[in-house]
């Protein structure tokens, strides 16, 4: 009976570990294409141009990496912005950094990049330096994206062809409350068992 108890509680441990562990590596948008191999322009990124791309996260979460197509000479500044409408408004960064002679499909690996729940913009802002492009990545992309153009941002619904090929993966920033419970349970179970052992053999 002891030995049944022991297997059950590691079980529910485990289960709650695993929980977690599926939860990590969650990719949030992605509008490569099969191959990863990005076909043209979605648009041109010199003189200052901009471009976005949007995505939502349900629970709190922290960038794990940022893969994106997008390649030149020059200064980009590659950043997260909350997104409230369906273009970018103003240009206050949540994190940002900012790439010289970016390399396309050059994985991204933030560190404490961490976001609510809520709705977000992947924001490309090139230098006035920046000649190159932000390489289309699908036919059927499955996110909204947006640009600039004459200095004003354009919206560009899922069914345009040619959204920037982006991908973003996020770990779950904290384990969800029924994962830690399956945790907790099973700790708690465990050292109960033992303490059991320990006192018949006592």
């Amino acid at each position: 009976m002891t030995h049944l108890l022991s297997k059950t509680c590691a079980a529910l441990l485990f289960a709650g570990l695993a929980a977690h562990a599926a939860a990590a590596g969650t990719v949030v948008v992605d509008t490569y294409p099969v191959g990863e191999d990005p076909f043209g322009n979605a648009s041109m990124l010199n003189a200052d141009q901009h471009m976005a791309v949007a995505f939502d996260l349900a629970s709190a979460a922290t960038i794990q990496s940022i893969l994106t197509s997008i390649d030149g000479l020059g200064g980009v500044t590659v950043g997260i912005q909350a997104r409230s409408g369906s273009v970018p408004v103003g240009a206050s960064w949540l994190y940002s950094t900012h790439l010289t002679d970016p390399v396309a499909n050059s994985l991204l690996s933030p560190t404490g990049w961490n976001l609510a729940a809520g709705s977000y913009w992947l924001v490309a802002r090139a230098d006035g330096d920046f000649g190159g492009q932000w390489q289309s990545g699908t036919d059927t992309p499955s996110a909204a994206w947006a640009y600039t153009a004459g200095g004003a941002w354009q919206t560009v619904t899922p069914d345009f062809t040619g959204a920037p090929a982006t991908r973003i993966t996020v770990t779950s920033a904290v384990p969800e409350p029924a994962t830690w419970g399956l945790m907790f349970v099973g700790g708690l179970l465990l050292a109960a068992t033992a303490r059991r052992k320990a006192s018949q053999q006592g």
